[in-house]
């Protein structure tokens, strides 16, 4: 007779492994780049994806399946990067904050497209603070509604509404001769 270990229970209840490659596959590069947004390391968000990721699949047996994923998948994503930015802070306290590397780019199929204007909005958007950065991301490149991003957040859609609003504000005084 078998006996269960909390391992195998915990794998048991796992996602599907033919659910979880596909939502993988279908969530891997939105969910780098959203990461690397908010991070600004290529390899820094490369580790946060990959850790959201296997947070995803330890707590399949949490998620309401009667709700949308993504979603829920953006607030694990979200919280974990995070974590990070917290700990990279705690490890750096003597240090002053720098501004993400604006050379950073999520891949090759970028690298072409580089341009004054696009390294423009990426240091302004890097020098937002972390709230207002996170909902222009979410909303403005990543296309969540308001609604979806209040639950990914743990906000008021209201203080979602502001925050985007103060953000726009700020980018288009940062950017002002670019839009």
């Amino acid at each position: 007779m078998a006996v269960l270990t909390q391992a195998s229970v915990e794998v048991a209840r796992a996602a599907p492994a033919d659910e979880f490659s596909r939502l993988v596959g279908e969530y891997r590069l939105r969910a780098f780049h959203f990461a690397l947004q908010i991070v600004g390391n290529r390899e820094d968000a490369m580790d946060v994806t990959q850790d959201a990721f296997i947070k995803v699949h330890r707590n399949w047996s949490r998620r309401d399946p009667n709700r949308p994923f993504a979603p829920w998948f953006y607030a694990i994503l979200r919280n974990v990067a995070i974590d990070f930015l917290r700990k990279r802070a705690s490890r750096r306290e003597e240090e002053p904050e720098a501004a993400p590397d604006v050379s950073t780019r999520p891949g090759p199929e970028l690298l072409a497209e580089k341009s004054q204007i696009k390294e423009k909005v990426w240091l302004a958007l890097s020098q937002l603070p972390e709230a207002q950065r996170e909902v222009v991301v979410l909303r403005d490149l990543h296309g969540f509604a308001y609604k979806e991003i209040a639950e990914i957040t743990g906000q008021s859609v209201t203080t979602v509404n502001s925050r985007l609003h103060d953000a726009r504000e700020a980018l288009r005084r940062k950017l002002g001769r670019f839009l």
